[in-house]
């Protein structure tokens, strides 16, 4: 990654807060509903929280890529412990939990009317995936109503196994948040094998 701040690095710093946010649906979700007393608090004491403002202003521009990893890892451990802290109890908040992205989703929904190749680079602008250097996807295949893509390694997994949580669990929210954003599109989101995942045209049934 270049060590001169740009349009790269905002691309994924948005990704960063775009999993913060969803991190703090999540937990005014259990705070509505009375299950997470305390828990953004010790969120915070435990990991810090992504600090607000301009990213020129925030960076450290001596070391751009250290400062982005430091806030990758944040909002990956963030994430894997409000989830894991709020499930433990009660495995049944999972499916609340689910819905909760799920309706985050919604409200960052795609263009109804968007393409199958613009809808996986929405994806890609959107989700967080490790570093750029990472290279966590790779396309398999593209026509005009399906594209296929294989994630070649498990970039979340570490973090919830840190503190004994289960990755499945953010896969299962990544499902629904991805599916609420293309709730009102013609296009419909598929895992179709172990790490393989498609985006493809809904089939007229008219």
């Amino acid at each position: 990654m270049s060590a001169f701040l740009g349009p790269i690095h905002t691309w994924l710093y948005n990704k960063i807060k775009f999993q913060d946010a969803m991190t703090d649906a999540i937990l005014d979700f259990a705070e509505e509903n009375g299950c997470g007393k305390e828990l953004r608090a010790r969120t915070d004491g435990r990991y810090g929280v992504l600090e607000k403002g301009n990213l020129e202003d925030m960076i450290d521009t001596g070391n751009i890529h250290g400062w982005l990893q430091e806030k990758v890892s944040l909002v990956e451990n963030r994430l894997a412990y409000v989830v894991t802290e709020l499930i433990e109890p009660d495995q049944e908040r999972l499916s609340h939990i689910v819905h909760a992205v799920m309706e985050f989703g919604k409200r960052n929904s795609a263009d109804k009317n968007i393409t199958v190749r613009k809808a996986y680079d929405y994806l890609e602008s959107t989700l967080l995936n490790g570093m750029p250097c990472d290279r966590v996807n790779e396309l398999v295949q593209e026509t005009e109503d399906n594209l296929v893509w294989r994630q070649s390694q498990d970039i979340h997994g570490a973090y919830w196994t840190m503190i004994h949580g289960d990755v499945t669990h953010y896969y299962a929210l990544r499902e629904s948040l991805i599916k609420g954003m293309f709730e009102d599109s013609e296009l419909e989101f598929h895992q179709i094998e172990d790490q393989v995942y498609e985006l493809r045209r809904r089939l007229c049934t008219e």
